[in-house]
């Protein structure tokens, strides 16, 4: 019998790590970290931790992480109760290149061969890069597809299929199985600007009548409280924002390459440079040619580096070093330009001095019921006053609101519906469809 068991993505908002099983295959949907995983025993970002040293250890004594036998590399579960096994498991099929959906990937057994599109391999092999060792990683493990693929594992056969969300090359999953088509969404919106993408989607999801869908519901929320645009809405009010000769600061999340193309269009429009960080610039080298179509981080001059002083220079940043323009020449002619930065490097303003200057914060607002979330916003906001900026929120979410939710559902037609990455799964019974209300970890047989 085909069964679900979701051992991530319940009340919480990702973390995903689905396991479909039939009489042959067992495969993982996403394998990634919530984003509070950590919250009830640790504190991201500061001195209390998981102790890396010790593999899944400390994720294991809390419940972190699924204890499964067959699934883990050896050093992962040295330290651990979980005795090593060669693979037990055939597959992770992999939806899109953020975290929350990856993370956990670094602990698998590296025969597990891990499918992604070709795009998420290679947005995360310049993250990887660029911001962690990559050692966990092996090329043999990872096979790549694209819209239009079809990979059959034993008796089972994945179909990905394009939707839109907030970074390019995500995915949604249509599996045919011996006891009828499972349907999984991934992380997808309708407000993008590849919204056709997800149409598709949905049309093809419906068309294979299935038994079941698992649905992510980010914005299923009691009461929506976040300001709700469109990428063309950001593009708008950008625009009006920097259109003066007043020093531009941008924030958007670093994978959110629409939001790129935005203000790097805003940037043409007004005859200003983008000046963009190193990574972003490794990232976009990493995407050329790929049918995502961005410009060349060296050679358009529309675009200039920010020359960041460091003591030492990793070997993939010196490409950039030539091109790369300094605080002192930003300051010089700030009107002119449009600068990204991002909260890890808002101690730059202290050589930019963007005094009477306009920021354009291009990311989600601080969640009420995050201390986490609230305590940066705060910071922010202190930055913002020191320096006299003009602040402007202005984002698009990668989500789909609870309606947009609740339509998909109803288009998709699926017999039982699997509410996850959502911290409300109990308010998609208003949607009509028929909820499976889960535990984690507890497997549910597709009858």
């Amino acid at each position: 019998m085909t069964s679900l068991t979701i051992f991530g993505g319940i009340k919480e908002i990702g973390g995903n790590k689905i396991l479909l099983e039939t009489k042959e295959a067992r495969i993982f949907l996403d394998f990634g970290e919530a984003f509070s995983l950590l919250d009830e025993f640790f504190l991201p970002e500061s001195f209390l931790s998981p102790r890396e040293r010790f593999g899944l250890k400390d994720y294991m004594e809390f419940g972190l992480i699924p204890k499964l036998e067959g699934l883990y590399c050896s050093q992962a579960i040295e330290r651990t109760d979980i005795p090593y096994k060669e693979p037990e498991f055939d597959a992770v099929f992999l939806s899109h290149s953020h975290a929350d959906h990856w993370e956990h990937l670094r602990f698998l057994h590296p025969e597990i061969p891990i499918y992604m599109g070709e795009c998420t391999k290679k947005i995360l092999q310049s993250t990887w890069t660029t911001t962690r060792e990559t050692s966990h990683y092996s090329d043999k493990c990872f096979k790549t597809f694209r819209t239009g693929s079809s990979i059959k594992i034993k008796d089972v056969v994945v179909t990905p299929v394009h939707v839109d969300h907030s970074v390019p090359g995500a995915y949604g999953f249509i599996i045919e199985t011996p006891d009828g088509a499972i349907v999984y969404s991934g992380d997808l919106r309708q407000h993008g600007p590849k919204k056709d993408m997800t149409a598709e989607f949905l049309e093809k999801a419906a068309a294979a009548d299935p038994v079941a869908l698992i649905i992510e519901g980010t914005r299923v929320l009691p009461e929506e409280k976040r300001k709700d645009f469109s990428e063309s809405k950001v593009y708008e009010g950008s625009r009006k924002a920097l259109e003066n000769g007043r020093p531009g600061l941008v924030m958007r999340y670093p994978k959110d390459l629409d939001r790129f193309r935005t203000f790097y269009q805003v940037a043409g429009e007004l005859g200003k440079k983008l000046v963009i960080s190193r990574k972003t610039a490794h990232l976009l080298d990493a995407l050329k040619g790929d049918e995502v179509g961005l410009p060349d981080p060296v050679k358009d001059e529309r675009i200039e580096i920010y020359g960041r002083e460091l003591r030492s220079y990793s070997k993939w940043e010196k490409p950039y070093l030539d091109k790369c323009i300094s605080p002192e020449e930003i300051r010089k002619g700030f009107g002119k330009r449009i600068c990204e930065i991002d909260f890890w490097t808002l101690n730059e303003l202290i050589d930019l001095v963007p005094s009477n200057g306009v920021l354009v914060h291009s990311m989600s607002e601080p969640f009420e019921e995050d201390p986490v979330s609230l305590l940066g916003g705060r910071v922010l906001d202190n930055w913002v006053e020191h320096f006299g900026l003009e602040y402007h929120q202005l984002h698009a979410s990668g989500h789909a609101p609870k309606s947009g939710i609740f339509d998909m559902i109803k288009q998709v037609g699926a017999k039982k519906v699997f509410p996850v990455h959502t911290l409300f799964p109990e308010l998609f019974k208003e949607s009509g469809a028929r909820i499976e209300m889960v535990k984690k970890g507890e497997r549910r047989e597709l009858k």
